[in-house]
């Protein structure tokens, strides 16, 4: 847009423009707004004059932003939020607010750290609640949106929009079920290699490696993937997730590779077998996502402190 458009702008534009983004739906962000859809099509008409784009064109699904609206998208948002935050926002206190927090994490971090970070929430924050539920497909959308606060994982691409801070690093070490036959003597790798390895995929919507489109979250490779042994190796079986590779292990001659976190605890109470990989790749960094606006004082970074807090005694 030009710089005369921009000065003489109406903030609500920007307000449809953003809703219309997480809606696709001109009624429905009529309804968020308290505006009519002849208020919010007068709105996208006016903002389309200004970019001197359509911004939205209409697909199967609902309206679909065009290049030109997914450019802007972040920087609309981000000013809105800081905006609103400068002027509404009061610091949260954990020992009297009441709120709900809701985190994305897979099985794995709910299991090593979930507990950890219940233990200081209940101590800290009578009032408050955690939710966590596994990684899906719209999770960045709801990121966006507010309906989820944070993401844990190990990401390698994170959109702008967010921030990033890494919790923790973890390795990987094979394991075998107790008693396994091939290991009566020791362990050889060559032996390793030969043995049916057991893939962990994440299930067939694989939220753990990629969100859709431009809102995407890229994780890094697999477990399996980065302490692979060779390509010949057999794998006759793959399941969804580590606790369900814990028991088939458990059951089986089969072995695999998990975190180490994990295998440890299942070690200690004598379910498998730890067996360190003949070459390590460096650790995976495991770090929680977040809105970018989500600033000091905010119920999010309280959050991210008590995350911290648990990531440090691990």
């Amino acid at each position: 847009m030009n710089p005369m458009n921009f000065r003489t702008a109406d903030l609500n534009l920007f307000r449809v423009f953003v809703t219309l983004l997480e809606e696709k739906n001109a009624t429905r962000a009529g309804e968020r707004l308290g505006l009519s859809q002849s208020a919010v099509s007068h709105a996208l008409r006016r903002l389309r004059e200004m970019v001197r784009d359509d911004l939205f064109v209409r697909g199967q699904t609902g309206l679909r932003p065009t290049p030109r609206a997914l450019e802007i998208a972040d920087a609309a948002r981000t000013a809105l939020k800081l905006l609103e935050t400068a002027v509404t926002a009061q610091r949260f206190d954990p020992s009297v607010d009441h709120h709900a927090f809701h985190i994305a994490a897979g099985s794995y971090i709910s299991y090593v750290l979930g507990p950890l970070i219940a233990e200081r929430v209940l101590a800290l924050a009578p009032n408050v609640q955690v939710h966590f539920r596994n990684l899906y497909a719209g999770m960045t959308e709801d990121l966006d949106t507010g309906a989820l606060d944070m993401v844990i994982g190990c990401f390698e691409a994170i959109p702008g929009r967010f921030s990033y801070r890494q919790l923790f690093e973890e390795t990987g070490v094979w394991v075998a079920r107790v008693g396994h036959p091939a290991f009566v003597d020791g362990v050889s790798y060559e032996v390793l290699a030969g043995l049916p390895h057991l893939a962990v995929t994440g299930g067939n919507d694989d939220p753990d490696r990629t969100s859709a489109g431009h809102l995407g979250l890229r994780r890094v490779t697999s477990w399996g993937e980065r302490y692979a042994l060779g390509e010949d190796s057999p794998r006759p079986f793959s399941v969804q997730d580590s606790f369900s590779a814990l028991n088939m292990v458990g059951r089986s001659d089969m072995v695999c590779v998990l975190p180490r976190r994990l295998a440890q605890l299942a070690a200690e109470r004598g379910k498998v077998m730890m067996i360190e990989p003949p070459v390590a790749p460096s650790p995976t960094p495991f770090g929680a996502v977040l809105r970018a606006t989500d600033g000091p004082g905010s119920p999010n970074d309280w959050l991210l402190s008590v995350c911290q807090a648990a990531a440090a005694t691990l």
